[in-house]
């Protein structure tokens, strides 16, 4: 048998456990089959709001469940096992999105998992009001890992976020640099008045030089600059069998990386990923607003896949010093691909194909 109880702070003027008149919290109490009390906020002041919850759980025999999950708890273990698998970028996120469903649960009075189902989910996705659509199609995503985590640790049968729909994401987002652009950004890098000016500089030549994402690019290592009789190159990654893949830079450019100090010369090590490319991303802000663009760091990443397809470069070439598929740079740089190009690997592919 469960019943409800008001839980009234000091304040308050009333003593009655079942006190109407106050706005004190309300929790639940009752004994699961093996003997054990639980005593759970039910997240409600309104008692015949408390009153429907106590039935809606009374019906489906959650208090008869001696493994019933609260919902917290089920975040709070999610995230601990997110630490062991992904980044601590990846977690952080993941806990944006969570700690805003706890929130929304606590508002409505949901305490445990299987209180949860479509409509609940679908009426939380309906609050994310000022997310982009991008931003949205990642937090849904996160959202049904989470559940389908649940899932799998057997706490709830099937995923309520299943049915949830992302928003279409456009290309908007991928939209280099013009040239005018870079220019007023390098002039601002050369005026910037801070301590990292030196290395500000470099770093945004190396982005332009080698398509680096800016987390990358930050903590890059001066092991992988390596020279051979064809010249400086900056080694991108390991491709999946084990060779390396090198962009060729400037021989001044890689002089000047290889002139700063320390073996990492963009960050210092004491920092984690996350907080380095945060502080690089302040600097840059006020780059940008210095130079009067309206642009984020990603965008010398698209200025130079850009480049390379103007030059000539292939469109597996290019697909290669990104790490995308050629499927991806057809669809994000179509435009910079020469018409010429084009249709030679066009020919190229239907002589395979016959």
């Amino acid at each position: 048998m469960l019943t409800i109880f008001r839980r009234h702070t000091e304040k308050c003027p009333y003593t009655s456990r079942d006190e109407k008149r106050c706005t004190c919290p309300i929790n639940a109490d009752w004994y699961l089959p093996d003997g054990t009390r639980v005593q759970k906020s039910l997240g409600i002041r309104d008692w015949q709001a408390a009153q429907r919850r106590a039935r809606d759980m009374e019906a489906d025999g959650i208090i008869a469940a001696a493994e019933a999950v609260t919902i917290k708890k089920a975040i709070d273990d999610f995230l601990t096992d997110a630490r062991t698998v992904v980044k601590a970028s990846t977690v952080k996120q993941y806990r944006i999105i969570l700690s805003k469903l706890n929130e929304y649960c606590q508002q409505h009075g949901f305490v445990f998992l299987r209180q949860l189902d479509v409509v609940q989910v679908r009426e939380f996705r309906a609050s994310w009001t000022t997310y982009s659509p991008r931003t949205t199609a990642k937090h849904v995503e996160r959202l049904k890992r989470f559940f389908n985590w649940c899932v799998e640790n057997r706490w709830i049968e099937s995923s309520p976020a299943k049915p949830l729909k992302s928003p279409k994401v456009g290309d908007s987002d991928v939209v280099p640099f013009t040239e005018e652009e870079i220019e007023k950004i390098l002039k601002a890098c050369e005026v910037y008045g801070g301590p990292n000016r030196d290395r500000l500089v470099v770093l945004t030549n190396m982005m332009l030089a080698t398509g680096l994402a800016i987390g990358d690019a930050s903590t890059i290592s001066k092991k992988r600059i390596v020279n051979n009789a064809k010249g400086y190159a900056v080694e991108l990654r390991r491709a999946k069998t084990g060779s390396p893949v090198c962009c060729p830079v400037r021989n001044d450019l890689a002089k000047e990386i290889l002139a700063l100090n320390g073996d990492t010369p963009f960050w210092s090590g004491a920092s984690d990923l996350e907080d380095i490319t945060k502080n690089w991303r302040k600097i840059y802000s006020k780059v940008f607003d210095a130079a009067g663009v309206d642009g984020h760091p990603h965008q010398f990443r698209h200025t130079a896949a850009k480049r390379w397809l103007i030059d000539g470069l292939s469109v597996s070439h290019v697909a290669s010093l990104l790490g995308d598929s050629e499927a991806i740079v057809r669809k994000h740089y179509s435009k910079w691909i020469p018409e010429r190009q084009e249709a030679l690997e066009n020919a190229v592919r239907a002589t395979w194909k016959g």
